[in-house]
């Protein structure tokens, strides 16, 4: 059970890691700056710019999201259910109690 524990910590650890460094956010700041640095070097050599920029900020859930979105909705039920058996037989045993 430890080394069960321990794997699932790591697994999420690197999970963690993971989302920090190839988070979409990182994506879209690189490429923005890229665009940004292209859009100086042509203006200070003074060329006419032809290209359009525009940044598109994507806010759609990414896979990785919504998977963890369907676990903590599946951990939420299960814990409810858990609760409600919970109370329903703390319930049966205080009826049997008092009377």
């Amino acid at each position: 059970m430890k080394q069960y524990f321990t794997d699932l910590c790591l697994v999420i650890i690197l999970i963690c890691v993971m989302s920090m460094f190839f988070g979409n956010y990182n994506v879209s700041k690189t490429m923005f700056e890229r665009n940004k640095d292209h859009f100086e070097e042509t203006v200070s050599s003074s060329q006419e710019v032809k290209e359009s920029y525009v940044t598109i900020q994507d806010t759609s859930d990414n896979h990785v999201s919504s998977f963890f979105e369907t676990i903590s909705q599946y951990c939420v039920k299960a814990i409810e259910f858990v609760v409600l058996i919970f109370s329903d037989f703390i319930s049966m045993i205080m009826c049997n109690m008092v009377y």
